[in-house]
């Protein structure tokens, strides 16, 4: 067994054993980049394989392209399935890589220069806002580092608007846009809330598209993406399973629901109450 082979199974069954643990997910990671950098072919199969595992489907379809040679009928079998993957999920919903201390800090700081979403407290962790090179801003004109990584509901295909343009209203108005697709509420329709959050706050990345939830007449803030796993974690998943089984969408969702898998849990938490919701989606 090559030497590439024998540290990913390792490692694999480490991440396995341990739950998840990020320290194991930081060492998947690392490893990737390892083999990312050595052109040896055996090295490059194994990277395959990891990307899957880390739910990199895109950059596995594409390197195992690059590496198939004369292929069997499993390679094909292979072949296919990491190219049906790649277009269903892409590298979109990828095992989050865990943030060392300098990239905390740095994400934190970019958050505060941010204007701030009420119903979306933080678009960087949640990835509704990507962080690269300067990019026109559609709709102010204006350069930004900071840029929405969705495409607002609206006739034209706008990308790369800037945060102050979707927080200001700007953006919406320009392009007759909307950033949500669908949002629950009870009672008197609010015209000031839904402006809020359908032309003023960003959208979050889902399988289906996006449906807030909401509480104490007012849409609640969106916290992020979960499984049952992280549910347990913050101690909170007895009480948001029972309020989710009792909506009659899905059913029995407790055993199959993970951060960004094929069933996933989006958090959210009213703004008043304080209370813990989920809404759930599949792909």
């Amino acid at each position: 067994m090559n030497p590439y082979l024998q540290e990913y199974i390792t490692l694999t069954r480490e991440y396995h054993a341990q739950d998840g643990k990020p320290s194991c997910v930081v060492a998947l990671y690392d490893l990737a980049d390892e083999l990312a950098m050595t052109d040896d072919l055996e090295a490059k199969k194994v990277l395959v394989d990891l990307y899957e595992q880390l739910a990199l489907y895109t950059s596995a379809y594409r390197l195992f392209t690059e590496i198939i040679d004369k292929p069997n009928r499993k390679q094909l079998k292979k072949l296919t399935r990491l190219q049906e993957m790649s277009q269903s999920h892409g590298d979109r919903f990828a095992l989050p890589r865990p943030l060392k201390k300098e990239e905390k800090k740095h994400r934190q700081e970019l958050l505060q220069s941010l204007p701030h979403f009420i119903y979306h407290p933080d678009p960087i962790a949640t990835g509704a806002f990507v962080e690269g090179e300067a990019k026109v801003c559609p709709s102010c004109g204006k350069e930004s580092t900071i840029y929405y990584d969705l495409i607002p509901y609206c006739i034209d295909n706008i990308e790369n608007l800037c945060p102050f343009c979707i927080a200001n209203g700007l953006a919406a108005k320009k392009f007759d846009a909307e950033f949500i697709q669908d949002a629950e509420w009870q009672g008197e329709v609010d015209p000031e809330k839904n402006q809020l959050l359908f032309c003023q706050t960003p959208g979050y990345i889902s399988w289906q598209g996006e449906h807030w939830l909401s509480c104490c007449q007012d849409y609640c803030a969106y916290l992020g993406t979960v499984g049952t796993k992280e549910l347990k974690t913050m101690g909170i998943a007895e009480q948001v399973l029972a309020d989710y089984e009792a909506r009659e969408e899905y059913q029995e969702v407790e055993d199959y629901l993970f951060k960004d898998g094929p069933i996933c849990g989006y958090l959210f938490r009213c703004l008043h109450c304080q209370k813990y919701q989920i809404w759930v989606d599949a792909d």
